[in-house]
């Protein structure tokens, strides 16, 4: 699980409608592992958990769809829920 949501997380921080990712409201979109945690990245049973932070200058919707297929190619056909916590002036 480590590498993956370390994986998952780089390949979201690569898209260019990305500023960066983000642990939600309350901080609770994380990976926890040992010593440390991928925030805004949650692996879990059920499917994969992202939450980030978009530059306003790009639709949102498209932006979303995107990440929700890079995350798929990554992570395999497992549910996706992307979370856009805010968006950001570039």
């Amino acid at each position: 699980m480590a590498d993956l949501a370390d994986r998952l997380g780089a390949a979201v921080l690569a898209h260019p409608g990305v500023v960066r990712l983000d642990g939600g409201p309350f901080g609770t979109v994380a990976t926890a592992l040992p010593g440390r945690r991928v925030v805004g990245v949650a692996v879990g049973a059920r499917g994969v958990e992202v939450a980030v932070v978009l530059r306003a200058d790009r639709p949102v919707p498209p932006v979303v769809a995107e990440l929700r297929e890079l995350v798929r190619g990554v992570a395999g056909p497992v549910p996706v829920d992307v979370h856009v916590s805010d968006v950001e002036e570039p």
